[in-house]
């Protein structure tokens, strides 16, 4: 584990660059597809991470992360390679107050005085935040998305809205009560 403190490293104006196994992300794994460590041991991270203190004498991280993460498509349930390439902007912070106090500009990293934190868990909490909430392919990289297609354009169809109909009702309700 490559245990850091930030701040000093952003005083020191400090660049760390590296790889890292996903196998070494407990919390991460618990999100993936698999957690068999053969096929987990094929997937590394590679992060940038440059340490600093911007012209507002805020100190910080900017960076970046990019990986591959196999996940379930939600639409064939197969399992896919969900890439992920992560531009990151966080402030070191050392509480709630000074976090809620950032510009928008940037993401709190909540760290005490004096506090050690480990490149992993800043690289497992970003890539943490990138899931998505349902993965899919693409519709044409998909097993089952020509389902999911119109076959004379290659475009999804649309879809009758299931609240139409109450829309319906409502407005000839209310010219009745006219």
């Amino acid at each position: 584990m490559n245990v850091i403190e930030p701040f000093e490293l952003a005083t020191q104006r400090r660049t760390l660059e590296g790889r890292l196994p996903v196998s070494s992300l407990p919390r991460l794994i618990q999100s993936l597809s698999t957690d068999d460590v053969e096929i987990i041991g094929r997937y590394q991270v590679d992060y940038v991470l440059n340490f600093g203190v911007d012209e507002g004498g805020v100190p910080g991280v900017t960076g970046t992360v990019q990986t591959a993460l196999p996940l379930i498509c939600q639409r064939c349930m197969e399992e896919m390679e969900f890439p992920v390439s992560l531009n990151l902007k966080l402030a070191l912070v050392k509480s709630r107050q000074a976090a809620q106090q950032l510009s928008e500009s940037y993401d709190p990293l909540l760290v005490a005085p004096d506090e050690e934190i480990s490149v992993e868990s800043i690289v497992e909490d970003e890539l943490i935040l990138a899931l998505p909430q349902v993965a899919m392919h693409e519709i044409k990289d998909c097993p089952k998305g020509e389902a999911f297609l119109n076959t004379e354009d290659g475009t999804a169809p649309q879809r009758e809205n299931p609240f139409a109909m109450l829309a319906q009702l409502k407005t000839s309700q209310s010219t009745q009560d006219d």
